[in-house]
């Protein structure tokens, strides 16, 4: 179904507007806790989202795990092309914030709604980072 469901906003976000399908967990991420850097699938056998890959996604979770190593593993995915095609989290840390811009990658956070409770896998959302909001675009 193409009719728009349902908005969320209120966040604060950085980057360029994305479209595409989302990957959503309530477990928080790390790159570098969770994920083959290699291979841009995720690694952890006791994360909710085990095998799923990254690339050509817009990942939705709660909160970023980790420090420093987020900002060159994120821009190192994006120049391999294994990065996400946007990061949406309910609270983003600045060193996660600071990562997504460098290597170049769309990041909202903030929406007056938990995107975890409203936004399922699969489901096709366009994200407006600037604009501080994000539209379901599809049924789950």
């Amino acid at each position: 179904m193409n009719d728009m469901m349902k908005t969320l906003s209120g966040g604060t976000g950085l980057g360029a507007d994305v479209r595409g399908p989302a990957l959503v967990t309530a477990q928080g991420f790390g790159v570098r806790y969770d994920l083959d850097a290699a291979s841009g699938v995720i690694s952890n056998p006791d994360h909710d989202l085990y095998g799923e890959t990254l690339s050509g996604r817009i990942l939705v979770f709660n909160r970023p795990k980790g420090g420093v190593a987020a900002s060159w593993a994120l821009a190192d995915l994006k120049q391999r092309g294994l990065a996400p095609l946007a990061i949406i989290c309910r609270t983003a840390s600045p060193i996660f914030v600071q990562g997504a811009l460098f290597a170049g990658i769309s990041l909202l956070h903030e929406l007056s709604e938990d995107p975890y409770a409203m936004i399922q896998s699969g489901q096709h959302i366009a994200v407006y980072p600037r604009d501080g909001h994000v539209d379901i675009l599809t049924r789950p």
